[in-house]
């Protein structure tokens, strides 16, 4: 088995053990399949969340002061706002999964088959399965460190807690791995058809210089009318799986993109308070204030990862226009080669490969610096409210 297969395998036999996975599939034939073993364990692991939950909501759960010594309001508010939607994302991705259930194993499906049929794919995609797993890993491993220096500072009352909130960001960690893995063999499968198409265009260029023997000459060109065609079909698949995943994930995607924004704007203001009152009049060691601040790094990363794989991706596409305008150049080649370019090039045209969050908000390099560009702006108010009030 080699490396990227077996990354692949852990963080899909994870995804079941912690119950976010509802289905199960084969990587080497591409079936997709339910089992009641696997159905029957993932209603008791997510009805067992749930009612942990419930019963921990009716004790006493003010943990904020606990930690932190000399937590003002603002603190609290803070904390207790990034902490609950974190919570209440975690939960809603598992019901969501259920109701989602057969889209995302047609979704599974589809990126399954791909990764069957075109096995070069799985070698291409190494370097970024392996980043991915290793951020995602370091990430759950800061984690759970922090909530065992936390657990020897607090009373046993709020372990559940404690236990409970790791686990919401155990799977909102592990859906944002699902997320990005299917988004970088989308990537992949891109970066490979662009290949194919440039020699495609370079045999189509070399055609039009070489002597013309008429037999010879149309076997080429059928041969790379269809191979333009086969292009076609795969690129038609892939926006196919584009429209797919954000019919899945598009409200899960939103919610873990909001916690981020809405994490990032408290983690400066908090990061702001270390440096005001100190971290030892917040009750904190510094060596939490060194995990705190590495599973901040390692957590944003994971964020910038699946941003960066999803404007990568249309990067990619754009790429794939630029390349087919060279088609311009060519006169005189077989009706039916032209028709497979011209067929192609109206495909693209038509069906742009767009990638947005629940039709409301489009993933671009522009969206994205206005987005930081506010995100810096909100810190900043909360850090004045901070000097003038407290």
């Amino acid at each position: 088995m080699d490396l990227e297969s077996f990354l692949l395998g852990a963080v899909y036999h994870y995804g079941l053990l912690i119950g976010l996975s509802t289905f199960e599939f084969d990587w080497n034939t591409g079936r997709v399949f339910t089992t009641k073993w696997s159905t029957f364990y993932a209603i008791a692991l997510d009805s067992c969340i749930f009612t942990l939950y419930i019963y921990h909501w009716t004790g006493n759960t003010n943990i904020v002061n606990t930690i932190f010594g000399r937590a003002n309001m603002l603190h609290e508010y803070v904390v207790a706002i990034m902490t609950g939607l974190r919570i209440a994302t975690g939960l809603f991705i598992l019901i969501h999964r259920w109701y989602q259930r057969c889209k995302m194993m047609d979704l599974t499906a589809s990126v399954v088959r791909m990764y069957v049929a075109r096995p070069q794919v799985r070698r291409m995609s190494r370097w970024g399965i392996l980043t991915k797993f290793i951020s995602g890993t370091v990430t759950d491993g800061l984690q759970m460190a922090m909530v065992l220096i936390a657990m020897g500072r607090i009373d046993s009352q709020f372990y559940l807690g404690l236990g409970l909130q790791y686990w919401m960001s155990v799977i909102l960690n592990i859906t944002m791995i699902q997320q990005y893995m299917i988004m970088l063999f989308v990537r992949t499968q891109l970066q490979l058809i662009n290949t194919e198409l440039r020699q495609v265009i370079e045999e189509a260029k070399e055609l039009l210089l070489s002597p013309r023997h008429q037999g010879v000459f149309m076997t080429k060109c059928c041969s790379l009318a269809d191979q333009i065609e086969n292009i076609a079909r795969v690129q038609s698949q892939l926006h196919t799986i584009v429209d797919q995943m954000e019919k899945v994930y598009g409200i899960q995607g939103a919610m873990i993109y909001v916690g981020y924004y809405l994490s990032s704007v408290g983690t400066c203001y908090l990061a702001y308070s270390i440096l005001k009152h100190g971290y030892e009049n917040l009750n904190m060691t510094l060596s939490a204030v060194i995990l705190s601040y590495a599973w901040c790094f390692f957590y944003y990363l994971n964020g910038m990862l699946n941003l960066s794989v999803m404007l990568h991706v249309q990067d990619d596409y754009r790429e794939m226009l630029q390349i087919l305008g060279e088609r311009t150049i060519f006169v005189g080649l077989d009706v039916r080669l032209e028709e497979a370019f011209e067929n192609l090039n109206l495909q693209l045209i038509r069906n742009p490969l767009e990638i947005k969050v629940v039709k409301l908000y489009d993933v671009t390099r522009s969206n994205t610096l206005a987005m930081f560009g506010n995100l810096i702006t909100h810190s900043i108010f909360l850090i004045q409210y901070d000097i003038e009030h407290f």
